[in-house]
């Protein structure tokens, strides 16, 4: 790689960030010095391998499991990809136990044949310990097996800004204190409206909105007796699928805290060879409560291996 690809890629993973990224309010530190201070590290770096490691770094230093970067497979441990099990079913005492791993494909045709064909079932399990995510398009079809109509399950925000705002945030955002004060006595301005400047300057200005599934005359398969079970390995979309429990306070939640990390990922390819991932969506859980970084708690805490 030549210097001008590296100041490119590191340029590239910084703008995609500041465009896409929904958690500034919570960096304890300056996006933009972050990466004058990367980039004086690149001008410096002498070995490819240390400019991919400067990139890991870097993507790294934003906290979030669904924004990093993935160096050329030269320059990684590689684990060879494992295609996650397909769904089980196994029934005991009454116990009807499924199984997902992952919501890359829509098991909720497998899901209600069990439903539908399973006799005498007297409790749910819906294992979900293991299972990597996919699409929460997916995830919420099996949910609607279970929980009936429309159903909202998390709080979400995405940027917002356009040319014109970012250009008047601008002028104000760099007038003085006294300058400000003058323009709100006068009228031309109001305490709000500076507010609003600093956000959009910020990054932090946001449309905000309740993510919502299933449809109005829907009607559940199964009404009776649920447990869903989490665990450490469930993330992304399994987060979004546990969520959609919690927050209609369908089911019980059997586990530990889940991954602590979902939303929707923008990808970077670069001139590197690598490649990275962005977050674009800011979660929390209906409620207003935060699991982003911690996981979703489960209503009772306990070891669910035996189960």
């Amino acid at each position: 790689m030549n210097r001008a690809d590296m100041i490119f890629d590191l340029s590239s993973l910084w703008s995609t960030v500041k465009e896409e990224f929904p958690y500034f309010d919570r960096l304890p530190f300056d996006w933009d010095e972050q990466y004058r201070t990367y980039l004086e590290k690149i001008l410096r770096v002498s070995e490819e391998r240390d400019f991919h490691r400067l990139l890991t770094e870097f993507m790294a230093s934003l906290n979030d499991g669904h924004t990093k970067y993935i160096p050329p497979d030269e320059y990684r441990i590689i684990k060879p990809f494992v295609s996650p099990a397909e769904p089980t079913c196994t029934m005991n005492d009454g116990i009807l136990t499924i199984k997902i791993n992952e919501f890359l494909k829509n098991y909720a045709p497998y899901v209600r044949e069990q439903l539908e064909t399973v006799p005498n079932i007297s409790l749910v399990r819906l294992d979900i310990r293991d299972n990597i995510g996919g699409n929460t398009y997916h995830a919420a079809k099996v949910a609607e097996l279970f929980i009936s109509g429309v159903f909202q399950s998390c709080q979400k925000w995405t940027q917002i800004r356009n040319a014109v705002d970012a250009a008047g945030a601008s002028q104000i955002v760099h007038y003085s204190e006294e300058r400000i004060q003058q323009y709100i006595r006068d009228g031309l301005l109001t305490e709000d409206s500076v507010a609003d400047a600093k956000s959009v300057m910020n990054r932090t200005k946001y449309e905000k909105y309740i993510s919502s599934h299933g449809a109005e005359n829907q009607r559940a398969i199964y009404e009776g007796p649920l447990q869903i079970l989490i665990s450490r390995n469930t993330m992304s979309a399994a987060e979004d699928f546990a969520a959609m429990f919690k927050s209609n306070h369908r089911g019980v939640l059997i586990g530990e805290p889940t991954s602590g990390s979902t939303g929707t990922p923008c990808m970077i390819p670069l001139r590197c060879g690598g490649r990275a991932q962005v977050v674009s969506v800011g979660y929390r859980l209906l409620d207003g409560t935060e699991f982003i970084g911690t996981g979703i708690m489960p209503d009772i805490a306990k070891d669910v291996v035996s189960l």
